[in-house]
């Protein structure tokens, strides 16, 4: 369900419908043989994206829906984007290092591989702050992100917030007053 919850947030953040990735989770050994294999990199690593759709430069999936189109099943009815490896070892130990938990780590690796395998990608500062920014948007949708620690008062502001934009159609009074 998390993967699943994930995903469909990355999709909404960025724009696009029936959409669909693999997910699998791996051991050490498993990661560190497929990154050797397909990037020359012998050393294990946390997550590695497969895309399945090849965007022109400076472009993502909101930017390509007739690329999108060209790849969607008819059977599934779905675009296939790719596939995600993780590394169950390295997201718990990274889950341990950076104070959080598991589940938010798997959490994070889905939503960067989905982001990479809607054409974002982190090689200069300026590629790297945009895919950032979309993974906090995902994050926080699924309610995963590092600095969304529920205290009294930031319920209060969430409270007044929705407060602001509530309606009731049958009374002569703001709701909450």
């Amino acid at each position: 369900q998390l993967l699943d919850d994930v995903s469909r947030a990355c999709f909404q953040a960025e724009g696009i419908d029936d959409a669909l990735f693999s997910v699998r989770i791996v051991d050490e050994e498993t990661i560190h043989r497929l990154n050797r294999k397909t990037r020359e990199v012998d050393r294990p690593t946390d997550v590695l994206s497969y895309p399945e759709i090849n965007y022109p430069a400076g472009k993502t999936a909101r930017d390509c829906p007739r690329l999108l189109k060209r790849e969607y099943d008819p059977e599934s009815g779905m675009v296939y984007l790719g596939d995600c490896v993780i590394s169950l070892p390295r997201a718990q130990a990274q889950a341990a290092e950076y104070g959080h938990s598991l589940r938010r780590e798997l959490g994070y690796l889905t939503a960067h591989s989905a982001f990479h395998l809607m054409g974002y990608d982190h090689m200069t500062d300026e590629d790297k702050a945009k895919m950032r920014e979309m993974e906090k948007i995902a994050m926080r949708q699924v309610q995963l992100w590092k600095d969304d620690t529920m205290t009294d008062q930031r319920l209060m502001e969430l409270a007044l917030e929705a407060r602001e934009h509530s309606y009731s159609p049958y009374s002569k009074f703001q709701v909450g007053a």
